[in-house]
């Protein structure tokens, strides 16, 4: 299907581009906005992005998949964005995620409402390195395969296996710590 909408594009039917932008839209702002920090600039990622796989489409090779292609030139804007205006990150320590145990990670998912899980896991994301938001955004939101994130990112499958397994651990310590605060706030 999207080959066919590829076809009438580069044979000058430019309005089918909106089935590119309406498809991905959606999760391309949430990549953005996980690398980026901020609503303004994960916007203006959003339309670049867009802007040069459809300057880009005519190279686009028909082996590969077109959802792939298109996310790793926006991670690529994303990245060269985020070098630009050098936004500051906070990292966890690698020690403090050593200790922390997966299995409990999707105990206290389970315990959090919706709506507080996602205030919680934001809150989690925005203490974490950009390429740990970026790889578990992909591969979590995104539902993007080991394999695809590496053609995006350019990460090795194994080490994209290793990397996710820390930001889990990395994770589960950033809601921890989180949730140790909160709760001794209302106490």
């Amino acid at each position: 299907m999207e080959q066919g909408y590829i076809n009438e594009i580069l044979a000058g039917n430019l309005a089918r581009f909106s089935y590119f932008v309406e498809t991905y839209k959606n999760l391309a702002f949430s990549i953005a906005y996980r690398i980026t920090g901020n609503r303004e600039d994960a916007e203006e990622v959003a339309q670049d992005a867009f802007v040069k796989a459809y300057q880009n489409l005519k190279d686009f090779r028909r082996d590969a998949k077109f959802s792939t292609w298109f996310y790793k030139i926006f991670v690529n804007t994303a990245l060269t964005k985020i070098r630009k205006i050098k936004l500051p990150t906070g990292e966890l320590e690698e020690e403090l995620a050593g200790n922390a145990n997966i299995q409990e990670l999707d105990s206290a998912y389970s315990a959090l409402q919706k709506d507080e899980q996602q205030k919680f896991i934001n809150t989690a994301l925005d203490t974490m390195s950009i390429e740990d938001r970026l790889l578990l955004t992909l591969y979590y939101l995104g539902e993007k395969t080991i394999e695809e994130i590496s053609e995006i990112t350019g990460i090795s499958p194994e080490n994209i296996k290793m990397k996710l397994h820390r930001a889990r651990k990395k994770m589960f310590c950033a809601l921890e710590n989180h949730l140790k605060t909160e709760i001794h706030s209302l106490l």
